[in-house]
């Protein structure tokens, strides 16, 4: 790779020169220190030379740690040095996306690899829920005097890492609660499934293989096992995760709150047994969770697809939109004939209000159940890390934001669109109340 002269190092050249025209000129003897200052330009140049044939020996091993969007993210970078030589006070500085956060760790700084040593770059960061990404390194390599540098190049790989939402054990606890106490649940009843339900005396017809022969041994008497009815509703669950859905505090923005909500939701209703899936999308992108699964694969596929989704830059924002006529091809694609409930988290602003009218209308004269949910994030829900100079800018943009989707609330109301407009705590328990309480069911 070709090393570039700085600044410093034309300004000391054009001083080598003039030492060499004086000596020329006035006193040969001044030759001794044009030689002696030449000499330190080819040593550095031949030191960065060096170096450079030692990052050539250099590998980097990669590694990311996390979990969920609760638990740190850490990525770790390790440098071995396989050259006799070591790698002296080389710059290094960190890429990784804007919308994360470095808790621990140097971005920049100079790094020292000793002959057949290795050193580890550990940075830490606050995960959040998406698709993001941290790395490579880039390296550029000085001479101690600064006369020559090296052009940028990157060691290492880029680190994707998929964070999934974190599930509020305090909402599935909540909801479970508030459907027991409240009745809500479904009554069980005897019918066609693969869950027990109780033993009935044998019927003509019964199959051998559900006799309870226990009983008979015990009583002498031919009894059978019974099957629950399999009874449950369908969910989707439509996540809007354009740029402005992550406005906010770090983890506490549009976005992040119904990622929550939504995940916290299907651990229920996988406990339930109920069919869900999902779809989110950005202005770029759509992912779908696929066909409705009940269980804790319907939940896996939910919770999976959320992690997909990744923060688009403020130029891929102003420079596209959501195509909301792929995004309801898409809805389209998965939806069964069957009723559903379709829940559509987003914010009501002025720019996709029709849309948001144009699909909920489309989606329901497809006889399916569809809300638009807007979780109220108001001024005072302030994290305690938030720095305290912003808190008024904070405010007054959460004010404005505020009364833009109480407005759009308003408007979609009056187009007769169902809304479901709460703080992100209560926004769970009423989405549970509308499914278990509904009359219709799947069988």
């Amino acid at each position: 790779m070709s090393l570039l002269v700085t600044e410093r190092g034309k300004a000391y050249t054009l001083l080598i020169g003039f030492v060499v025209a004086l000596a020329v000129i006035s006193d040969y003897r001044l030759l001794v220190a044009a030689l002696l200052l030449l000499s330190i330009l080819v040593s550095m140049r031949m030191y960065t030379e060096l170096l450079l044939g030692v990052l050539d020996d250099i590998t980097v091993e990669t590694s990311a740690l996390y979990t969920t969007e609760k638990e740190p993210l850490v990525v770790i970078y390790k440098l071995i040095n396989n050259s006799i030589h070591s790698l002296l006070l080389v710059e290094y500085s960190l890429e990784y996306e804007s919308s994360l956060i470095l808790v621990k760790g140097v971005k920049a700084g100079l790094l020292v690899v000793p002959g057949k040593a290795s050193l580890k770059l550990e940075f830490v960061f606050r995960a959040r829920t998406g698709t993001h990404w941290i790395g490579p390194i880039v390296v550029t390599i000085r001479d101690p005097l600064g006369l020559f540098k090296s052009q940028e190049f990157r060691v290492g790989r880029r680190v994707e890492v998929s964070i999934p939402p974190t599930i509020e054990p305090v909402i599935v606890r909540r909801l479970y609660t508030y459907t027991r106490s409240t009745g809500l649940v479904k009554t069980r009843s005897p019918g066609e499934g693969v869950e027990f339900y109780d033993v009935r005396e044998y019927r003509p017809g019964d199959e051998l293989k559900r006799v309870v022969w226990r009983i008979y041994a015990s009583r002498s008497k031919v009894a059978v096992w019974e099957a629950e009815r399999e009874s449950y509703q369908g969910v989707l669950y439509i996540l809007d995760a354009t740029r402005d859905m992550w406005t906010g505090p770090y983890n506490q923005s549009v976005f992040e709150h119904s990622a929550r909500i939504v995940a916290s939701i299907a651990r229920y209703a996988a406990k339930r047994g109920y069919v869900q899936a999902l779809v989110v999308f950005n202005e770029t992108e759509v992912y779908s969770s696929g066909r409705l699964v009940h269980g804790i694969e319907g939940f896996n596929r939910v919770v999976d697809t959320i992690s997909k989704i990744r923060v688009t830059s403020i130029e891929e924002a102003s420079q596209s939109s959501v195509n909301w006529d792929y995004v309801l091809r898409r809805l389209l694609h998965i939806l069964p004939r069957e009723r559903l409930f379709i829940f559509i988290f987003t914010r009501t602003s002025n720019n996709r209000l029709q849309s948001l009218i144009e699909v909920a209308l489309r989606l329901s004269s497809l006889r399916h159940l569809v809300y638009i949910v807007v979780p109220i994030i108001t001024a005072y829900d302030i994290p305690r890390d938030f720095p305290r100079s912003l808190y008024s800018v904070y405010r007054a943009k959460q004010l404005v934001l505020l009364r833009e989707d109480l407005e759009g609330i308003v408007k979609l109301r009056e187009a007769g669109v169902r809304v479901i407009a709460l703080k992100p705590v209560h926004v769970a328990q009423r989405i549970i109340q509308l499914v278990e309480s509904a009359t219709w069911t799947r069988s």
